[in-house]
């Protein structure tokens, strides 16, 4: 493609895309304007006289043909390579297809697949005929990469699981274990010998209780009640079995008392040796600050451990949007990095000769990334922290080559390196937030980029820039991640613009930089100091997110959403920050339809989860009523799914010998205990839920130990008098994580 010299006018020597699209799109005026033909206007070049293509939009409205603007705007986005950043998003959406499947992934047919999607392209690409099919293709072969990693992932990164509830005894590794309250300590233990029933799984998570400590890498013995994987608590929930198949855990359960430990860690292990570091940094921070609530939240961003954070605290950042600062992710990753390179190229740039012969940027590169490895290894390497250090090296490394170090493709690298690591992770909240924060920052400040000089005249005071720089951050990642907070947590946080508008600059200026030089600083006993700075910063946090939450109150509750509205939204976003052409705005009509599909969830009338341990019936009062197991963990998630905000909601049951019912707006729901109570249930009541199996029962709806074994968790509302049912497992257990669930007989 030949560039016209009349769209560079002045400029002798070629220029890149990016020169001539700020040459003839933006800040010239008309009579540049008419200097830079439109394309299709088959302008004569200087070299050879052909046709030239002009890589500008074209502006006037006169004339306007919807088929020529079209592929103008094609023509834009494939010479800026925006096409190419759509293939990371391709291979997610093959992730998502190959977890939703009915069947398990074979490796070997995505991958047969894709060779021959490949092939096809490059065979297109090199026929006129056939090239409109070379783009396509690549998209299919992207598509076809996401489910064969999935499939792959789920042979041989998963783990034989548990199918019973037994009792055994274990010997095993420590692999890691933090103390989740005073007294209980969660484990994760790498089995190495076991009395399992069936298949002996890689790894089990326990709970504790009794004295420690478990180093990591330290053998121990013990014995130990488990079960099997949970699967989701209702259908369309998160599924935290899938999640543990995939990090190697096969049961979770508790300890008959504190294991033996037989043998210490291995002297130069390198887990034993972090965790001892750990550790340490942990004790000088208790030792420095005490037992307070700034210590805890010190100790959980600088080592990552929360156990001692107090759960009020935790709840009070999360309504008040400022979870974020708890999760060590890209924001800390950032802050650590940031600061060490910041500082290094600082005194560098103190020796003149030095600053002016020397790749000092790049040597503070190399600083910045040797302090977030240090602090990866530090705060537990979690799956969130590994993706923000993915993201960090990508970011320094094209530092190091002389590459712009925050562009769309520097995060489009990032999120297939982070893909290949984990497939399976793009189903997880914490990734589809980070990713769409970060997309959404760098597309708009790309766009700002191009339109600062034509919007802002001068140059604003440094004060200002700052606010208004951490204003408009705060506002596109809130926005850019509400989507999935939405659907995932059920929450949105109407007071977190300005909760992080007040939090985040104590947290950038104050609080991270004084963690570095604490941990820089213990060594020689220095700590003292900027420990107490930091704790001061976060005791403000605190305060913060506790104002917030008691003023958002139960106002940021939005119940479960349909997954096409999330889809939407999320789809829309991306459209918006991947594209620059005009058709960049249609994203906001698929923000729009989004926002439109939300409210039309249905509201579950009946919700029993996978035991019938725990059943909830919507009443004439219009909000669930719950009986069995009413204040767990399967009662908390129903109770926000519905945007209820109450703690516990414990029906007006009535129970007898024979069984238990509920009232429902129409009629009432049985939970019989015998075989005697089923059949006068089933004659008499509206909904029939039951441990046993019933046969020709005539209850409009009836929810029996067959359904829950196969299909697990079960909903139901009515439509038009009609009763609908969703459950969990639709097609049974059918996938490697996927475990029949014991519903105990009553």
């Amino acid at each position: 493609m030949k560039l016209s010299a009349r769209c560079v006018a002045g400029h002798p020597r070629p220029r890149r895309p990016s020169e001539v699209e700020e040459s003839c799109d933006g800040g010239h005026g008309a009579t540049h304007a008419r200097r830079c033909p439109a394309p299709g206007a088959g302008a004569r070049g200087p070299v050879g006289g052909g046709p030239t293509v002009s890589l500008a939009l074209p502006r006037t409205r006169a004339n306007f043909d919807l088929r020529a603007r079209l592929a103008t705007w094609v023509e834009h986005e494939r010479a800026f390579g925006r096409f190419q950043l759509w293939l990371p998003v391709l291979a997610v959406a093959g992730i998502f297809v190959a977890v939703e499947l009915p069947l398990e992934i074979a490796p070997w047919w995505p991958g047969a697949a894709l060779i021959a999607a490949v092939s096809a392209r490059f065979a297109a690409g090199r026929s006129i005929r056939f090239a409109p099919l070379a783009a396509p293709l690549l998209a299919l072969a992207a598509f076809l990469a996401g489910m064969g990693a999935l499939g792959l992932e789920e042979r041989l990164g998963g783990t034989p699981v548990v199918r019973s509830a037994q009792t055994v005894e274990f010997s095993g590794r420590i692999v890691d274990a933090e103390v989740r309250e005073p007294g209980r300590v969660s484990a994760i233990v790498a089995v190495t010998e076991g009395s399992f029933r069936g298949a002996m799984p890689h790894r089990i998570r326990l709970s504790i209780r009794g004295s420690g400590p478990f180093p990591v890498g330290a053998a121990v013995r013990g014995k130990a009640r488990l079960f099997p994987l949970q699967g989701p608590v209702y259908p369309g929930g998160y599924d935290s079995g899938r999640r543990l198949y995939f990090d190697g855990i096969g049961a979770t359960g508790f300890a008959y008392g504190p294991p033996e430990v037989t043998a210490p860690p291995p002297p130069r292990s390198l887990p034993a040796l972090v965790d001892r570091l750990r550790s340490g940094v942990a004790e000088r921070i208790e030792a420095t600050l005490g037992q307070t609530p700034g210590a805890a939240f010190a100790t959980a961003l600088l080592v990552g451990r929360r156990g001692a954070m107090n759960a009020d605290d935790v709840e009070a950042l999360r309504v008040s949007g400022l979870g974020h600062i708890l999760a060590i992710s890209g924001l800390h990753m950032a802050l650590v990095a940031g600061s060490v390179f910041a500082a290094v190229r600082f005194l560098l740039a103190l020796w003149p000769r030095l600053a002016v012969s020397a790749p000092i940027r790049k040597w503070a590169a190399v600083a910045g990334l040797a302090a977030a490895t240090f602090y990866l290894a530090l705060s537990g390497g979690s799956v969130s922290t590994v993706r923000a250090y993915v993201m960090l090296v990508v970011a320094l490394a094209a530092i190091l080559l002389d590459r712009p170090a925050l562009t769309m493709r520097t995060v489009a690298v990032a999120a297939v390196v982070v893909i290949a690591m984990d497939p399976v992770c793009v189903t997880e909240p914490s990734f589809q937030m980070s990713f769409l924060a970060v997309v959404a920052l760098v597309g708009f400040y790309e766009w700002w980029s191009k339109q600062r000089t034509r919007l802002v005249r001068g140059r604003p005071w440094p004060v200002t820039a700052f606010v208004l720089g951490l204003l408009l951050t705060s506002l596109i990642a809130g926005l850019a991640t509400a989507p999935a907070a939405a659907y995932h947590f059920h929450r949105l946080a109407p007071f977190g613009l300005p909760a992080n508008l007040a939090a985040m600059p104590i947290v950038t200026i104050l609080v991270m930089p004084a963690g570095v030089l604490s941990l820089a600083l213990m060594p020689f006993g220095l700590e003292a100091l900027p420990l107490a700075l930091m704790r001061w910063g976060l005791d403000l946090v605190l305060g913060i997110a506790r104002a917030a939450a008691d003023a958002t109150g139960d106002a940021g509750l939005t119940g479960a959403l349909p997954p096409a509205a999330a889809i939407l939204a999320a789809f829309g976003l991306v459209w918006l920050a991947l594209f620059t052409a005009p058709w960049r705005l249609a994203g906001a009509l698929f923000i729009a339809g989004g926002l439109a599909v939300a409210p039309l969830a249905p509201r579950f009338d009946v919700m029993v989860s996978e035991t019938a341990e725990t059943i909830a019936a919507r009443g004439t009062d219009g909000r669930l009523a719950l009986m069995g197991d009413t204040d767990g963990f399967v009662a908390e998630l129903w109770l926000k799914a519905d945007a209820d905000p109450r703690t516990e909601a414990a029906g007006t049951a009535r129970c007898d010998p024979l069984g238990c019912t509920l009232p429902l707006g129409e009629g009432r729901l049985a939970r019989p205990v015998s075989p005697r109570a089923l059949a006068e249930d089933c004659a008499l009541a509206e909904v029939v839920v039951a441990a046993l199996t019933a046969v020709r029962c005539p209850a409009p709806l009836v929810i029996d130990r067959r359904t829950l074994v196969r299909h697990g968790a079960t909903v139901a509302w009515r439509n038009q008098g009609v009763w609908e049912v969703r459950t969990a497992r639709p097609y049974g257990v059918v996938r490697r994580w996927q475990v029949e669930p014991e519903v105990p007989y009553d």
